[in-house]
Parts: structure tokens; C-alpha cells; sequence
């Protein structure tokens, strides 16, 4: 019989597409564990001040910032299912001038948060301007924290799992197609 954990496991895995072997070694280390980290899950999700489409666009910042090819991958995919455009996704990564202010503006956040220099004063101030104080302080927690899951990987020994892949054929040419926008 499977554990209500190992569900949780699979689930994650066919979820995404990826091996949640890292979770495993959790679960084995510790049960009790396992179910705090599952616990903080939620922290990933929540948004009350900030539309989704934000939260996740900082996510994407900071997730591509860490450099983990299957983490960027998954940051994409939970990008365009909140509704966000393929070629905004493609402008953000590609740093496009192209992209929405506030967009563009919501993935610096992500990215700085998860290194870099300190953020601006203006870039804070075009964020709270437009989601406020509350809003501002639930994209940061949003992107410091997706960065739990590229760190755990590494830290357990599975940095072979986060190699950034090389784009695709179709893919460089709808980089190179976005470029020219």
C-alpha cells in the first residue's frame, strides 16, 4: 500500500514531469519532516494582495536566476497555466524591452531576490505602486520561496538534475522571433 506521502511524491512527479527523487530522500530521513515541508508547500501558492499572473512572474525570475533547467521548465509551464502569453514568458527571460513594465519589473524582483545586487528604490516603488505594500511583501515571499526546491535538490546531491537544457530547434527560433519584436 502507498503512503498518503509517496501519493504525494508521484503526484508531484506526474504533476510536473520531473523525478521528485530529492522528496524521497526527505521522506526518508524523516517522516515528520516530510510533512513540514509539505506543510510549506502553501507559501508557494499564496496571493491576496497581487494577482497570480505576478506571483508568477516573480516566481519565473527568481527560478531562472537559480539556474535549474527542470525548475525553470516547471516555473514556465505554472506561468503560461496562470494565464500569462508564451511570447511574455519568452520577453521576460530574454530580458526584452518588449515586455510590460510592471511585468518586467515583477521578474527583476524574483531575479534579485534570489541574488544579485540590492533592489532599487525604484523598482520597489513601481511595485508598490501598483500592488501596494501587502502585495509588494507577498511577490518577494513568492519568489524567495521557489527557490527552496533547486536548493534542496542541490544540497541532497542532485545537481546533475538541474542542468539548464539546451533550447530546442523550435524553440531558439521563437527566441530569435521574440527578439525581433
Amino acid at each position: 500500500m502507498t503512503s498518503p506521502f509517496n501519493r504525494i511524491i508521484n503526484a508531484s512527479e506526474q504533476d510536473t514531469g520531473y523525478s521528485a527523487d530529492y522528496m524521497r530522500d526527505i521522506l526518508r530521513a524523516s517522516r515528520w519532516g516530510f510533512f513540514k515541508f509539505i506543510l510549506s508547500m502553501p507559501i508557494v501558492r499564496h496571493r491576496k494582495h497581487a494577482s497570480k499572473q505576478l506571483h508568477k512572474i516573480a516566481q519565473l525570475g527568481a527560478t531562472q536566476q537559480e539556474a535549474c533547467g527542470p525548475c525553470l521548465d516547471i516555473s514556465k509551464k505554472n506561468a503560461r497555466q496562470a494565464g500569462i502569453a508564451e511570447i511574455t514568458v519568452r520577453q521576460l527571460l530574454s530580458n526584452s524591452e518588449q515586455a510590460e513594465q510592471i511585468s518586467m519589473a515583477a521578474f527583476r524582483l524574483g531575479a534579485l531576490v534570489a541574488g544579485g545586487p540590492p533592489l532599487s528604490d525604484t523598482l520597489i516603488d513601481t511595485l508598490k505602486k501598483e500592488v501596494g505594500d501587502k502585495g509588494y511583501t507577498e511577490l518577494v515571499v513568492s519568489a524567495a520561496a521557489v527557490r527552496v526546491f533547486p536548493a534542496l535538490k542541490r544540497g541532497l546531491g542532485y545537481a546533475d538534475m538541474c542542468a539548464l537544457q539546451e533550447p530546442t530547434m523550435e524553440e531558439a527560433t521563437l527566441d530569435t522571433q521574440t527578439r525581433q519584436l
